[in-house]
């Protein structure tokens, strides 16, 4: 076995061994960090936004999703099928 040969197998038993590890470890670190990004960004957001603009942008916020949900301002009805309106005429 030449060496190149037995260098080669040698890293990719390497590879094989510490390489979940290794990816296991920088996927947290990743995660880790990107929670501590996440808590600074809603600190900062916080400290920047006035009392008041907080209760008004809270508001539209309830307001939007209640539009979304259907909650919001009453739809207007839809108009009768002209079929039905001439029923009830041909009946009066």
């Amino acid at each position: 076995m030449s060496l190149r040969q037995s260098v080669g197998q040698r890293l990719a038993h390497l590879a094989d061994e510490w390489g979940p590890r290794l990816r296991r470890a920088v996927e947290e670190g990743v995660s880790q960090a990107r929670e501590r990004l996440d808590r600074l960004n809603c600190s900062l957001a916080d400290k920047a936004l006035p009392e008041d603009r907080k209760t008004r942008i809270g508001r539209l916020e309830l307001e939007r999703k209640a539009k979304l949900a259907g909650q919001g301002k009453r739809a207007k009805k839809a108009p009768k099928s002209p079929a039905k309106a001439g029923a009830r005429k041909q009946k009066a």
